[in-house]
Order: structure tokens, then C-alpha cells, then sequence
């Protein structure tokens, strides 16, 4: 049989033949092979950039497919993916970067959310580029539009950043498009489909690896790669620090390994280091202010200390999670019972396929030496991933060298996890290069092997919330004569992030005394209050009447925002505060202290 490298073989058909009425399916087979034959022909004459725009819809099509369809005659209304309270995060995100720059506000400080003092969002999940690109679209047609958009492009630029990565170093097409496939389409992004945008706008990263390789091809002149490589560092700096951090790690891990290895290029690619320094710099100076807060607001302690929740169990590797079509929901009683959490854990996922594959091209291309580089780096990467701590089936087994990583100050915040993102990529490359090496008889073999992988690892379509219901209190002007212009309000929702949604319907009416914006550092942490009330995630203990007059009167809190379905969960603690609703209607009440102060009244 022919590997799809090589050129077709002429085959001349005799005047008449005679098809044997036992033997169709030889001849359905031979149609077929033709048919693929004259495809491959037809792709591999193409030019690089139709192939790239075609591998780019091909991506586009099948995400549609996975996450858009289900879901596309609400998509103004209805989150992708499970839309709880971090969708409602970003929701808002979407809304405050560009009304806070139309309004003349440094967008990142936010004094609108944990009022009165305000809080500095560099060192959350703040997204101001996705922001600021999506605007049309959240201007016209509101900010979950915008984010959808933005959610639903993501996997498919992943996937066709590292379709360019591995089609520069294959220089073909169809592997390097299961290449693609296999990072832009992998457990790491099925799982955080789920609503994290800042996680899926990974695709900066192959693109910095494919402007290096070019540049050091001579390809690429120098200007044009300094401007492309800063875009690229500004773009995933502005979508998430950190991607930015993790990828500064491990990228340049990865350079100062190929410079030791590089031979006869070690002088070209020393040259385009430089030109990535000059690169790196002129981002920090457009990126002076964000980057400033970053450092002055570092906290003191681990947003996301990395605990056993935040790390990989051994069995994620081999153990689909629910975010995979084949197995996922079959085996998750049996998951459950091996890692702690399987959607979390399952971005280190990598499947039974994708090892088998792995363990073939060690063992067939054993002779060169970038395969033992590239396998190193995806055996570093997943012990990484790991965290400081080895688990086993939920069981600990000692510590793990990653431990020094998360000891450093500007890392000990990032999830060990999610690291998981490198290894997809380096697993997309070595499946592009096994496939382009593939010769003689037994070449299809290989291509089964990483097809079967391919399928293991397609996501499932995810479990979309219910579209989503702002109370008409919001939108149709009556929060504007129950609530004063700027008054620090405290909101209770049904939902964590409730609160962020009703400011930005009501175009940033009011202040927040509380917000759902992620982990919070130490100075925001004031009490329960601080993380919200609410019906679904509230706190284990309802405050008591006398905490919560407390923590208004602290943070000068004068109204507050309940919707209709908390009251009887949060309604009586009010009253024992010293508060009463003033309004009822559209969904909610507005309570208010009586004489303006929160206080326990005496018992009867």
C-alpha cells in the first residue's frame, strides 16, 4: 500500500472487464482508493495558504458541530458549556474593558466591584484583548454573543496554529492536520470548553514556536518576525497571564534545549533568540501598565495553591474524562472512583491511542534525536502536571521534583494541570512527523494507530446551562429609580456571578460591595459575605444577623439586590440585621437599613 506521500501510480484499464457477481466489495474498495488518491492529488497540489484556510474550516466546522449547534438558536442567551459562575466572569469582562476606556477609567482597577475601595484585576482571570477584539459584537448583539463567538473560534485557531507548526516542519498536509487536530481538539481544551475562555485562547503559543522555525529558516525577515512574535506575546498576555507565565517556562525550556542540540542551526537560532529578547521587550514597554500591576500586586500567598484539586492523578492519562465522546460518561463511575475530579483533571488526559503512539515512534524513529527531545518534553511536561505531590488513585505517594516549580513567586499561583496544554502540542508534532515518515507496506499502520487516537480523544458535545434570565428589574429602567447612580449595592443571586451579570445589564448603574472574580487574594478575603451569597454556592453556615450588619456597616453598604429565589434562603437574615424591602417586583427586591445603619434590632 502507498503512503500518503507518495506520488500516484498510473494504472491502465483494459477495454472490458468482466466484475465477478461475487465479488463487489474489491471494487467498491478500488473506487474508494481511487477517489482518496485524486483528493490527495488535488490537496497536495494546492497552495500553502489555501491549504491553511481550508484546514482552518475543516477546525471551524467541526467545533460548530461540537459546541455551537447544540446551542446556536439561543446563542445570544445561552452559554457554551456549562455557563456557572466563571462564564458569568467573563460575561462581565466582555463589557468592562471597553466601557471602562469609553468612560476614561483605567480598566485595571475596577472600583465598581468590591466597593468602596475598589480591586486591582491583574491578578484574575481578566481577559481586556478577547475584550477589546469582541466589541462589535458584544455592542451589537450583547457580551454572551461575544463571548460565545470568541469560545467558539478558540479551538479551532488552537488547532490551526499548530496545523502551521507542524506543516512547517513536515511540509505536509494531511499529518500535519491530524497534528493540528490533536492539540486544538484535545482533552486540555474539551475540558476547559466548559467556560474558560482566558484557557482556550491558547493559540499564540504553537504561533510563537512556527515564527521561530521560520525565522531560523531564514524564511521570515527580521522586522516582519519582531512584529509578529510581539503581537503574539501581547495577544496571550492580554487573554491570560497565565498562559503567558507557563508558556514562558516551558518554551523557553524547549529553546534552550534545541540551542544545545541544534548543531550545524545553533547559530541562527541563537540569532533569532535575540531577536525574540528584543521581541519580549518591546511588549513589555506596550504592556508597561498591565505588567506593573502584575508584579506590584503579586499575592503574598497561592491564589491556587497546588494541592491535590489542582494537580493530576497517574490514572488521568489513561482514563477518558466526561469532556470525551468515547468513554467519558461510560466509565466516569469508574473514573470517580480513581481521580478526585474528573472534569478538572481530565485536561492531562491522554488516551490508550495517543501512549500506543508515543511508544511506536520511540521505538521506529529511535535513531534521531529530536524524538527523544520531544518525548522528554512531554514526559517533563506530564510529570509537571502532576503537581509537587504524586497521587495514584487519589492516593498520595510522595513528593515530586515539580515541587521547586511552584516554589517560585510568579508561578506558585498556576495550576499544575493545566500544563497539559505543552504536552498536547509536542503529541501533535510527534503524530504530524510519525505520519509524514510513513513508507512502504506497512505505512498505514501508523495510520490507524493515531486515528484510533484521534477518536479516543474527540470531545463531547458539553452540558449547556439554561439560557440565561436577567430580571427585567435590570433592563427596563426601574433600577434606576429604586437604586442611586454609583450606590455601593450588595447583590444575592441564585448563581455565583449573578451580581456581575445585573451591573452590566444595567450598564454600571451601581457599585458591588461583592463580586465573583476568581480565587481572591488575602486583602479581599473580609468574611463570608466577601465570596458571595447566593442559593446554589453559598456559604455551608448562613451568617448570622449580627455578621452581616457587620460587614455592611464595614463596607458601607446602603441597599441591597435579592433575587425573588433567595429570599427564603437569606430573607430572615436581613430582617435580623436590621433591614426591610423597600421594593418588590421584576424578579427581585431591594432591602434597605432603616435609618441608614445595619443593626441587630432587640429581641421582642
Amino acid at each position: 500500500m502507498r503512503s500518503p506521500g507518495d506520488a500516484p501510480t498510473a494504472v491502465t484499464e483494459p477495454d472490458s472487464v468482466t466484475i465477478p457477481d461475487a465479488a463487489p466489495a474489491e471494487g467498491d474498495m478500488n473506487g474508494l482508493r481511487e477517489r482518496w488518491e485524486r483528493l490527495r492529488t488535488w490537496a497536495t497540489g494546492l497552495r500553502p495558504a489555501w491549504k491553511g484556510l481550508i484546514a482552518y474550516l475543516l477546525y471551524q466546522g467541526l467545533a460548530f458541530v461540537v459546541w455551537v449547534l447544540p446551542i446556536v438558536s439561543r446563542f445570544g442567551s445561552q452559554h457554551i458549556g456549562e455557563g456557572l459562575q466563571d462564564s458569568r466572569q467573563f460575561q462581565w469582562y466582555m463589557t468592562w474593558t471597553p466601557w471602562a476606556l469609553l468612560h476614561h477609567l483605567n480598566p485595571l482597577t475596577s472600583p465598581y466591584v468590591f466597593a468602596p475601595g475598589g480591586a486591582n484585576l491583574a491578578w484574575f482571570a481578566f481577559i481586556p484583548g478577547p475584550a477589546i477584539v469582541a466589541y462589535p459584537i458584544t455592542k451589537l448583539f450583547g457580551p454572551m454573543a461575544g463571548l460565545n463567538t470568541v469560545m467558539a473560534v478558540a479551538p479551532a485557531l488552537a488547532a490551526w496554529a499548530a496545523y502551521l507548526l507542524c506543516d512547517r516542519i513536515t511540509g505536509r498536509f494531511w499529518p500535519s492536520l491530524i497534528g493540528g487536530y490533536l492539540f486544538g481538539f484535545s482533552a486540555y481544551i474539551a475540558a476547559n470548553m466548559i467556560g474558560f475562555i482566558n484557557l482556550v485562547l491558547i493559540f499564540p503559543v504553537p504561533l510563537l514556536v512556527y515564527l521561530v522555525i521560520r525565522r531560523t529558516e531564514g524564511t521570515y525577515g527580521p522586522v516582519a518576525f519582531v512584529a509578529a512574535f510581539t503581537a503574539c506575546l501581547v495577544g496571550l498576555f492580554s487573554a491570560s497571564t497565565e498562559l503567558f507565565g507557563t508558556a514562558t517556562i516551558f518554551l523557553g525550556f524547549a529553546f534552550v534545549v534545541a540551542v544545545l542540540f541544534a548543531g550545524r542551526a545553533r547559530r541562527d537560532l541563537l540569532k533569532t533568540g535575540l531577536l525574540v529578547l528584543l521581541s519580549g521587550a518591546i511588549a513589555l514597554l506596550l504592556l508597561v501598565p498591565y505588567v506593573l500591576d502584575v508584579v506590584r500586586n503579586a499575592p503574598a500567598s497561592a491564589l491556587n495553591p497546588p494541592e491535590r484539586a489542582n494537580a493530576a492523578d497517574l490514572w488521568t492519562f489513561i482514563l477518558p474524562s466526561p469532556m470525551q465522546a468515547l468513554g467519558g460518561h461510560q466509565l466516569l463511575p469508574y473514573t470517580t472512583r480513581h481521580v478526585l475530579l474528573p472534569k478538572l483533571d481530565g485536561f492531562a488526559y491522554m488516551s490508550i491511542g495517543v501512549l500506543v503512539m508515543l511508544v511506536c515512534f520511540a521505538i521506529t524513529e529511535w535513531r534521531r534525536r529530536e524524538t527523544w527531545l520531544l518525548l522528554g518534553f512531554i514526559a517533563l511536561v506530564s510529570m509537571l502536571a502532576l503537581g509537587p505531590i504524586l497521587h495514584v488513585g487519589t492516593q498520595a505517594h510522595g513528593t515530586l521534583p515539580g515541587k521547586l516549580l511552584f516554589d517560585l513567586p510568579l508561578i506558585q499561583s498556576a495550576i499544575p494541570v493545566r500544563f497539559a496544554a505543552y504536552s498536547a502540542l509536542a503529541i501533535g508534532v510527534v503524530a504530524a512527523l510519525w505520519l509524514a515518515r510513513a513508507h512502504g507496506p506497512y505505512a498505514w499502520i501508523r495510520w490507524v494507530i493515531v486515528l484510533i487516537a484521534a477518536v479516543m480523544l474527540f470531545p463531547a458535545a458539553p452540558h449547556h446551562s439554561d439560557p440565561m434570565q436577567v430580571p427585567a428589574f435590570f433592563t427596563s429602567g426601574t433600577v434606576e429609580q429604586q437604586i442611586q447612580p454609583g450606590e455601593n449595592v450588595y447583590a444575592i443571586g441564585v448563581q455565583r456571578g449573578d451580581e456581575l451579570v445585573w451591573q452590566e445589564a444595567s450598564d454600571y448603574w451601581f457599585k458591588l460591595a461583592e463580586a465573583y472574580l476568581g480565587p481572591l487574594p488575602l486583602e479581599l478575603r473580609t468574611g463570608p459575605l466577601s465570596h458571595g451569597l447566593n442559593v446554589r454556592k453559598g456559604p455551608e453556615i448562613t451568617p448570622s444577623g449580627f455578621d452581616v450588619a457587620n460587614w455592611m456597616n464595614q463596607h458601607q453598604v446602603t441597599a441591597v439586590i435579592m433575587d425573588d429565589e433567595a429570599e427564603g434562603t437569606y430573607g430572615q437574615v436581613l430582617r435580623d440585621a436590621g433591614s426591610q424591602p423597600v421594593y418588590q417586583g421584576e424578579g427581585v427586591s431591594v432591602w434597605r437599613p432603616e435609618n441608614g445603619t445595619w443593626t441587630i434590632p432587640p429581641s421582642g
